[in-house]
């Protein structure tokens, strides 16, 4: 039987007020998977990817990995995902300081996503989200609950060169996901 890899990512803070910002004084707050769904065959194919309007150089570099790891995306446990984000805003709340850098990857950054856009996470706290190796043009829909409106909020989109999702710009995106720049690393 085939081993299946876990959908992962990570959720790191930083207190801002402490002046922490070096990557080695990050703190791991939290470590999260999902189970990854395996895709059908119909699932796969080049043309279950149309709805992304992708350009024809993305569709030349779409490849079966590339495939895959959309796919775990585009059939993410909702139900998870929310669990995963409430836990995450009661770390928020119990964080004493009041100005945080809190830096995610892959699924971490969903779980970051889904909080911030439930309204729940304390507007009392200024808060810079830093996100990378996510495609938020998959992000569901329905977990956009609330518009960010807040000031006290900023998300801030990085893109490695070497990043899987670096040759997909359609990928970076989402209209009802408001990043207040993109930045390349």
């Amino acid at each position: 039987m085939k081993t299946i890899n876990n959908f992962k990512g990570k959720i790191f803070f930083v207190e801002a007020e402490t002046g922490i910002k070096s990557p080695l004084e990050k703190k791991l707050l939290m470590d999260y998977y999902s189970e990854p769904n395996e895709a059908g065959f119909d699932e796969m194919i080049m043309s279950s990817f149309d709805y992304l309007n992708f350009s024809n150089d993305e569709k030349k570099n779409l490849s079966s990995k590339h495939r895959k790891i959309l796919n775990q995306y585009r059939h993410i446990n909702q139900f998870a995902l929310s669990s995963d984000a409430h836990k995450f805003i009661s770390e928020i709340e119990k964080n004493k300081s009041s100005k945080l850098i809190i830096e995610a990857n892959d699924y971490g950054v969903y779980i970051c996503l889904a909080a911030l856009y439930s309204g729940k996470i304390p507007t009392n706290k200024k808060i810079e989200f830093h996100f990378k190796s996510s495609p938020l043009a998959l992000f569901p829909k329905s977990l956009v609950k609330k518009d960010h409106k807040s000031s006290s909020h900023k998300i801030v989109f990085h893109l490695k060169e070497n990043c899987w999702l670096s040759p997909f710009s359609t990928l970076y995106s989402n209209d009802q996901i408001k990043c207040f720049y993109l930045k390349a690393a």
